[in-house]
């Protein structure tokens, strides 16, 4: 990676503006982070994935991609077929040709740091003859991926996914390794997109509206006004709180941003 000056505070403007945004925003702040990424790769998308790793031992090691899977997504922009057939991913994440030999190779290195560029994890030769490419990247002419995957615990890490398409260009190495380290050094916020979906404290995904609440409970608003902004009930929307505390382990609103703010 370039160590100049120049790329150095354009890592820490980028660090800055992300730790600027409050923790009720934590959405904002990673379509923000994925835009920012983006157009420093000059990509075509951009998306988030949050793993979980459900099965270890001698079912992890008959799974193709070792247990993990796909719990929660942000997009910054995926490719239409990606939304069309967005069921049909999650659902058939134990099946080789479903995920792809791109995503089988990169959990492999599950447990590390990885910065992966797609050519760097299969024979693109072979890659483009397979069924899942010409099923799933094909239609939108993907030509190439980057994969920075960051563990924030054990059983979970963020993976963040850029994409070329409809041309001949390529990543190179120095603009993957920026990426790389911008995304490296941020595993605080990381952790804290877990935490917006519920996980990092269990294996249930947050609801929507439970998303919702939660964003609301990190601000100074009151049960009353979040009710009205959720336009529940006051006495529902106490029981969604109840329920969310339970989830997170946490008594009050003091304990749910301790956990936040790690």
């Amino acid at each position: 990676m370039d160590s100049s000056p120049v790329v150095f505070d354009k890592l820490v403007q980028l660090w800055d503006e992300l730790e600027a945004f409050a923790p009720n925003e934590t959405s904002a702040a990673n379509v923000y982070l994925m835009k920012t990424l983006a157009d420093w790769l000059e990509a075509d998308y951009a998306y988030w994935c949050g793993l979980l790793r459900l099965a270890d031992g001698e079912v992890a090691a008959a799974d193709p991609v070792g247990g993990w899977r796909n719990r929660v997504q942000e997009p910054y922009k995926v490719p239409d077929i990606y939304l069309e057939k967005k069921e049909e991913l999650l659902e058939n994440q134990h099946l080789a040709e479903a995920v792809g030999a791109a995503s089988i190779a990169i959990m492999r290195e599950a447990g590390n740091f990885r910065i992966r560029l797609l050519r760097e994890l299969v024979d693109l030769s072979e890659y483009e003859q397979s069924e899942h490419f010409e099923k799933y990247q094909m239609p939108y002419g993907l030509t190439d991926r980057l994969y920075v995957v960051t563990p924030v615990n054990e059983d979970t890490e963020s993976c963040y996914c850029f994409e070329l398409a409809g041309g001949d260009e390529r990543f190179s190495s120095q603009e993957a390794n920026l990426v790389g380290t911008a995304l490296r050094s941020v595993r605080w916020f990381q952790r804290r997109l877990f935490l917006s979906h519920g996980l990092l404290v269990g294996d249930e995904i947050l609801s929507e509206i439970e998303r919702s609440i939660v964003c609301l409970l990190l601000t100074d608003k009151s049960e009353k006004e979040i009710a009205q902004d959720i336009e529940r009930a006051t006495s529902t929307t106490h029981n969604y709180i109840t329920g969310i505390y339970r989830k997170f382990g946490v008594n009050n609103r003091a304990g749910l941003m301790s956990i936040w703010l790690g």
